[in-house]
């Protein structure tokens, strides 16, 4: 008796499993072709995707490659498509700091001015630029004010010592004292990545290449590391790029002077191997237990208050979802997602290189599949799908269309800016009645915006209204009194009506 009881509870046991095995794979097969209809329709919409990956389980159970990896020549992404990854770049630079500190090479609390002796500041530690508390001003901005060419017909790349050396000769002031606050800092990662080059004695491009992509096989990862007349030797290298106002012609954005800057950005890698990477984090094969632990824990302030940011991870604070780490990138055309479940040994990864806010709505969609929720398509912008008819059709046709659709929140999304360009592009090509439609749509909109009503003035200036648009000037004068060109304006027009 005994023994048939076994045998039944064991069926049991038999049955259940392969019921809830089932059930597994009924559910991912779901979710796969959701994702598949996800992609589907946003193509139909005249959206592409970018290349994604999702996983679950350590099993890869959804990935595409939809656009274009370059637009001259024309080729399309494919799955082993190399994007540059922008500030997901960010988490290879905080786990090569805690590589040199495994090896003795460093400490955490060390200050920054005892490795790179030129650094100005003295009270900066490492650990300060890891968690983005550190103060230091944005090198972007540094650079854009004061950096003077050499020689203005040459086309310059910047890296790391040339930023520095700039850096250096500005002083710029802290934005606040190290550990006071925390303000997401570029400048901190470019400097950690000076920091292992310095400490290592290997240019940062070589150290990933020896101490994360090679023992990892991440074989199509690289560092951007730029050369005079030669970039790397990158066969699948994806260009950004961007769609022109008409919404047909498709021109380059893939170029900035800072491009080679490298600790903050710069890697370029696939699908695959940044599948890679997040499972060889989830499975302690970058970092041991106990660093990871400490590479993942959250930066405080002084006074206590956590930041949520580990060494280049982000940490998702809905407690009630798996343990997360995750990173977004932006960067010229591109716009990047990494996510990690760890403990479930699931995540999705999203790599765009078009210029467009769709990225985010991707990993939206993403987000809601995965939860078993319905997932929403992007908007189009109204402005751009009139733009697009203007060109394509005629200026007739684009403005009936605004009239009938300007109320259609579901589908069309208004933007002040694009707006704006819009009514600015009608303007200057004497379509005045046009454009004031455009800029009265905009001022409806966006009432407390002092740039709408500012360009509605200058449209009914152009018609010959000089008193309606008066108003128009001072009230956007009133609101914003850094508008100097409108209170000039306002001063001849009040001229030119007494005499």
């Amino acid at each position: 008796m005994k023994s048939i009881t076994q045998c039944f509870t064991i069926y049991l046991l038999f049955i259940s499993f392969f019921s809830c095995k089932k059930n597994e794979i009924q559910s991912t097969n779901s979710k796969v072709e959701k994702y598949k209809d996800f992609v589907a329709k946003m193509h139909q919409k005249g959206f592409t995707t970018g290349n994604i990956l999702v996983y679950e389980n350590e099993k890869i159970i959804f990935q595409s490659a939809n656009g274009l990896r370059s637009i001259d020549p024309v080729d399309s992404l494919t799955l082993d498509s190399q994007f540059r990854l922008a500030s997901i770049s960010k988490q290879f630079t905080g786990i090569s700091i805690a590589k040199l500190k495994i090896a003795g090479k460093i400490t955490y609390n060390q200050k920054v001015n005892t490795i790179l002796k030129d650094f100005l500041y003295d009270n900066i530690t490492i650990k300060h630029l890891l968690h983005h508390t550190s103060g230091l001003a944005d090198y972007e901005a540094i650079i854009e004010e004061n950096f003077e060419p050499k020689d203005s017909e040459k086309r310059y790349i910047l890296g790391n010592n040339e930023i520095l050396e700039v850096y250096y000769k500005v002083n710029p002031k802290l934005n606040f004292e190290p550990g006071e606050q925390w303000e997401y800092s570029n400048t901190g990662y470019m400097v950690l990545a000076s920091i292992v080059e310095k400490v290592s004695g290997k240019h940062f491009s070589i150290f990933l290449k020896e101490n994360i992509f090679d023992p990892l096989e991440m074989n199509n990862s690289t560092l951007y590391n730029y050369q005079e007349k030669r970039d790397p030797n990158m066969p699948n290298r994806v260009f950004g790029y961007s769609t022109a106002f008409n919404q047909k012609d498709l021109y380059l954005y893939d170029y900035d002077i800072v491009n080679d800057v490298r600790g903050d950005g710069g890697i370029y890698s696939t699908l695959h191997d940044l599948y890679k990477w997040n499972l060889a984090i989830s499975n302690y094969k970058v970092l041991p237990k106990k660093e990871l632990k400490e590479a993942w824990s959250w930066g405080s302030l002084n006074d206590g208050t956590k930041t949520r940011y580990g060494f280049g991870f982000k940490f998702l604070k809905d407690k009630k979802m798996p343990k997360t780490v995750f990173h977004a990138g932006e960067w010229v055309a591109f716009g990047t997602f990494l996510l990690n479940e760890y403990e479930t040994k699931s995540g999705y990864i999203v790599l765009t290189n078009n210029n467009t806010p769709n990225h985010i709505a991707i990993t939206d969609a993403i987000d809601s599949i995965r939860a078993d929720k319905p997932y929403s398509l992007p908007k189009k912008s109204i402005a751009e799908s009139f733009a697009g008819l203007m060109y394509s059709e005629n200026l007739a046709k684009a403005m009936q269309f605004l009239d009938n659709n300007k109320n259609d929140s579901e589908h069309y999304f208004i933007d002040e800016n694009h707006l704006n360009y819009l009514g600015s592009v009608l303007a200057r090509n004497k379509n005045i009645d046009e454009a004031l439609t455009v800029f009265k749509l905009n001022i409806e909109r966006f009432p407390n915006s002092a740039n709408v009503y500012d360009s509605y003035g200058e449209a009914l200036l152009i018609k010959g209204d000089s008193l309606s648009a008066l108003k128009y000037f001072k009230t956007a004068y009133k609101m914003d009194k850094s508008f100097e060109n409108t209170r000039r304006t306002i001063l001849k027009i009040e001229k030119a009506l007494k005499n």
